[in-house]
C-alpha cells in the first residue's frame, strides 16, 4: 500500500479474472443497495426497474458504465462491479474511465445531507 493514501481519493481495486474479457472492480464502501443486479447491453432498456432499485448513486454509476463503448454486461453488488467487455474493446481503452466513474460514485456516497 502507498503511504500517501489520501482519504479524499477513494481506492478502487481491480481483480483480473481468468477470462480476459472480465474484471471486477472492488470498492471500499457500498455504492448500491444491498442486492445483486445483472444488466446486459442488449436488454438494458428493459431493465429500468432493476436499475432504479440500486439507489440513486448505484443507478447513476450503472448508467454511466453502460454508456461506455464495449461494455456488454454488468453485475453489481454493493461493493463490487463485475464487468464483461466485448472482445473488440481493450481494457486499456476503458478501465481508467470505469475507475473514475466508481470513484465519483464513492465521493457522492461520502456527501452527508444536512437538514
Amino acid at each position: 500500500m502507498n503511504s500517501e493514501n489520501n482519504t479524499s481519493t477513494p481506492q478502487v481495486l481491480v481483480y483480473r479474472h481468468p477470462n480476459p474479457e472480465i474484471r471486477s472492480f472492488l470498492t471500499p464502501k457500498a455504492i448500491s443497495s444491498y442486492r445483486v443486479e445483472y444488466f446486459k447491453r442488449d436488454f438494458f432498456d428493459q431493465s429500468e426497474a432493476s436499475v432504479k432499485s440500486l439507489g440513486l448513486i448505484g443507478e447513476h454509476a450503472v448508467r454511466e458504465l453502460m454508456a461506455l463503448p464495449g461494455i456488454e454486461e454488468i453485475h453489481i453488488k454493493p461493493r463490487e462491479v463485475w464487468i464483461k467487455k466485448s472482445t473488440a474493446t481493450a481494457w486499456d481503452d476503458i478501465e481508467d474511465e470505469i475507475i473514475q466513474i466508481l470513484k465519483r460514485a464513492l465521493r457522492k456516497k461520502e456527501i452527508v445531507r444536512v437538514k
